[in-house]
């Protein structure tokens, strides 16, 4: 059931998808996925350069003892030539629970 004020659906947590652009620590970092994962982690997806190189970081984020979120090992963080390999082996994984593509 859809709340009717706010456009979420009720009983699941949100998940957002945009772009947002910020730089920390010398990194320059667009992030376009921040899905929650459960009550302590969030999956986050963001494009940023390493060392003069430009990387997509797909990684499980923690709330640490002092409630802040911080970026956890669970994660890899790839060159974008590689994204669209990722993608098709997604489409593949997912297709295998749903053959008919349902969903």
């Amino acid at each position: 059931m859809t709340n009717k004020k706010t456009g979420q659906h009720e009983g699941r947590p949100q998940s957002r998808s945009w772009s947002k652009e910020f730089n920390t620590g010398g990194e320059h970092i667009i992030r376009f996925l921040d899905a929650v994962k459960n009550a302590s982690e969030r999956v986050r997806i963001d494009v940023k350069t390493y060392r003069g190189n430009t990387y997509i970081d797909i990684r499980v984020w923690y709330v640490d003892a002092g409630g802040e979120y911080r970026p956890s090992s669970k994660g890899i963080m790839v060159k974008p030539t590689l994204a669209p390999e990722l993608l098709r082996g997604i489409a593949l994984a997912a297709q295998s629970f749903d053959p008919k593509g349902a969903n």
